[in-house]
Formats: structure tokens, sequence, C-alpha cells
């Protein structure tokens, strides 16, 4: 009784309001606009617009959902906002290009059949003529549609979806050109992704830096000072870099649906070992990205206090920068004098001959053992989660093989993080022109050339020594 009581006082609000021109109000919705030239919902509106012109109608207000889809779940901003016009009271007609530009939710179309029939609202549609939403015909009519509608958007989502794994199982990229690749068509038709040399290099020139000890945000800072182009145009962040850097496509692996499915059809930027050793380290929750950061002089935390074990770091000693032990003051010595002696040591030994074959490790046997069973442990994973997917074992079964693989990954992914010493020690190492050169590196890469060679330990010195002795510093070197 109530509802029919709402639907005939919605009825005579209509009626009472035939004295003006009706207000109307046009809805445009299109899903897919990548190039965003909304050509798609003008030719919606231009329709509606004669539709409601034809009518006599006064359309007060258009709201437009450009590059929307009704089928997503996404919010739509002007779908809502004519959603509060007409439950204000402020139309009388809702005009749309076709049912299914409105719904494609039967959740969402019911929401709205109440919403109009309460408020008294007509529905017309350039493609399908009027929806009386008012009858019980006419509801049944509008759910028929919504369910066709539904079942369409489905049925493509299917499609796109094996059309993806297909592209997937075959190392097919899709989407927008990945930075680092450029694509190249065939008069037959096929797709071909080439690499880009400028920005390969740029690709690996961060993984350089990164696995040579330096941090995001010096590698950041140093990219934006050379005037190196981003991906977007816009200035290089630390998370663009880091993202950038660690993608799987970059050692030539193929994605889909956030695992990596095989290899792709491209030429890869990294080796394979060389981005899974970087993976490691910038996914250590123990990596410690102070240095080369914050720290503003070369053995601040680095070389250590050689009574109490506890690090160095800079303090000032009656008005002079000094090197001071962090725990308990056991020993104090000047910045400058310390500097200098372990910058002469370090590019002493760096100039000679034989430093390449003492300092650069590159690929180690034990490397590539640590490389070999983290893939097959990732893989006993992944087994492991399509056999849950299957039904081949249950959720308690896939929890107890996933405690047990997982502690043995982290320990071996801990094996990996190791630095690898090559790309630090590039172009020093061997090269008798390593003084020159040494000045000029900034100080984050001599901290972290300093952190890979030696252990450096500052004890007390002589009673009542006033010079400086180079004795009191123990320094091992690592290699």
């Amino acid at each position: 009784m109530t509802t029919s009581l709402t639907r005939a006082n919605a009825r005579s609000r209509r009626t009472a309001r035939t004295a003006d021109a009706p207000r109307a109000v046009v809805y445009c919705r299109i899903s897919s606009d990548p190039r965003g030239l909304a050509l798609g919902v003008e030719r919606q509106r231009q329709d509606c617009h004669e539709l409601a012109g034809r009518n006599g109608w006064q359309v007060v207000g258009t709201y437009t959902d450009n590059d929307i889809s009704a089928y997503s779940g996404k919010p739509r901003p002007q779908y809502a906002a004519l959603m509060s016009a007409v439950e204000a009271g402020e139309v009388d007609v809702v005009v749309a290009w076709d049912p299914d530009r409105l719904h494609r939710s039967p959740a969402e179309l019911e929401t709205f059949i109440g919403a109009v029939e309460g408020a008294g609202v007509a529905v017309h549609t350039v493609q399908a003529g009027e929806w009386d939403l008012s009858t019980a015909n006419g509801r049944l009519h509008a759910r028929m549609l919504g369910a066709v509608a539904r079942h369409e958007s489905e049925h493509k989502s299917e499609r796109v979806r094996r059309a993806l794994e297909q592209n997937a199982t075959a190392g097919r990229s899709h989407g927008r050109r990945a930075y680092g690749w450029t694509r190249e068509y065939a008069p037959e038709g096929t797709v071909r992704e080439v690499v880009v040399p400028a920005e390969a290099a740029v690709v690996r020139r961060i993984a350089d830096a990164l696995l040579s000890g330096e941090s995001l945000r010096a590698v950041t800072a140093h990219l934006n000072e050379d005037g190196v182009p981003s991906p977007t145009g816009k200035p290089w962040a630390k998370g663009m870099v880091r993202a950038l850097v660690l993608r799987e496509r970059n050692a030539g692996l193929r994605v889909h649906r956030g695992e990596a499915v095989g290899d792709g059809a491209w030429e890869a930027i990294l080796d394979r070992g060389r981005w899974e050793q970087l993976r490691a380290a910038l996914t250590d929750p123990t990596r410690k990205t102070g240095t080369g950061t914050a720290a503003k002089h070369l053995l601040s935390g680095i070389a250590r206090c050689g009574v109490c074990g506890a690090t160095l770091r800079m303090a000032r000693n009656r008005g002079v920068d000094s090197y001071g032990c962090s725990e308990r003051r056991c020993v104090m010595r000047k910045q400058a004098d310390l500097d200098d002696l372990i910058n002469g040591i370090v590019v002493e030994r760096l100039a000679r001959p034989d430093a390449v074959d003492l300092f650069t490790t590159g690929d180690t046997p034990d490397q590539r053992a640590a490389l070999a069973e983290a893939e097959e442990l990732r893989g006993r994973l992944d087994d492991a989660a399509d056999q849950y997917a299957d039904g081949a074992i249950d959720g308690r079964q896939l929890e107890r093989i996933t405690a047990r693989l997982r502690p043995q990954l982290a320990e071996v992914e801990k094996r990996l993080r190791t630095v690898d010493s090559a790309p630090l020690l590039a172009g020093l190492a061997g090269n008798p022109k390593v003084r020159d050169l040494w000045e000029r590196l900034p100080l984050s890469r001599r901290r972290a050339v300093v952190a890979l060679l030696l252990d450096i330990r500052l004890h007390r010195t002589r009673q009542g020594a006033r010079d400086f002795d180079p004795e009191c510093v123990e320094r091992t070197w690592k290699a």
C-alpha cells in the first residue's frame, strides 16, 4: 500500500510540472578512451541533446564519465552527481544514449530504480526509448536488459583474459611501450620489441650504481643533476628509480597477474643473475640507506673504535672537526688526518696492476649456486600455489609447505645480497691515474669503496703524543 502511494505521489508531482518544460539531465559514458579525446561521449551528448530538443525538455545538466567502465566497479564521479541531483528533486527526466551507458551491474540498477521511482523521474534513451520504471513490466524489462548487459561484459572480460593469458604464455607483452624498448611493426602485422640503447644505458647505470653501494637517494640526485630524461618526463624520484630497476622485464621475464610466468619475447637489459642480486639487495629489510645519503664524511659509520668497537662519528674537539667514538668517547682524532691517511692507502693500493684480480669479484660460483637454489625454491612455492588453486592440496597443506620453504629462501637471498665489487671498482682498480679520478668521485662512492676494501679500527695513541700517529690506525684488507 505504501509503495503504491509513493508511486502515485511521484506521478502526481511529475504531472504537476508539465505546465513548465520538464527539466532533463543527460548522462554520457564510455568505458575506454586511451587517447583521452572524448569523441565517443561527445557523440552521445549530441544525440541525447537532440532527443531532449524533440521532446521539448529543458536540459539543465550534462554528466559525463569518460574512460570509466560501469562493469569494473570503479567509482563514477559524474554518475554519483547525477544520482544526487535525482534524489534532491532537481530532475524530471534522465536521458542516456543506451541503457547500458547507465548500468552494467544489477545491484546498481536496483538502487537506480528505487531512486527514480521515488523521485518521479522519467528515463529515456536514444536507442531503447522510454524506460517506464513505474510499472512492474517496465522494471522487468529494465532488469532483463541489465542482465544481458552484465552477461556481455562478463563474456568480453573472459575473452580479454584468455587473450592476455595466451600472450603471456607466448612471452608477448601488452599495454603501452615499456621504458627501455620500442616496438617495430612488420608489414605482415607482427610486432617485435627492440632495445632502445640510450634508455637501456640508464637502467644499467642505475643497477651498477646501486650494486656498487650507492643509495637510492644519491642515484636519483645524480640522474637529475645530469639532466637524464625520466620515463614520465618529470624529475626522477626515489620510488620511480626503484620501480624501474626492479622490473622483471629488465631480466627478460614475462609477468602475468603479478608473477613471472616465463621468458619474454624481447632482449633483456640486465643479466638474470645481476637482476636477482639487485632485487635481493633492494628488498632486504636490513638494507641501510644512510651510507652515501645522510653521511657527509668519509669514515663516519665505517671506521670503528679499537677500544669498545663502536662506530666513529663526527664531533667537534676544541673547535676542530674530528672523528670520535660514538659510545664512550674512547678515542678522538682529527678528521683531516684520518681522511688523508685512508685516502692515500686506498689510492696507492688501487693503482697497483694486481688490484683488478684481487678486488673485483664479478660473477662467482657461490653466487651462481645461490641463484640456482633461489630459483628452485621459488619454483616449488609456485607449484604449491598451483596445486592449491587446482584443489590438489588444502589450505593447511599449503601453509605447511610455505612455512618450510620461505625461511630457506630467505637464507639463500642473504647470500645473494653480497655486493659485487666489479661495478664499484670499474675504472679504478689497476689504473695508474686513480689518484686524479678518486678526487672527482662522489663521496658516496668513495665511502662504498673504503667500506668494501678496509676494516678500520682507531686505537688510543701513546700518552703525551701531540702529532698524529698512523700506527694507531689498524687497517685490515678485506679481500
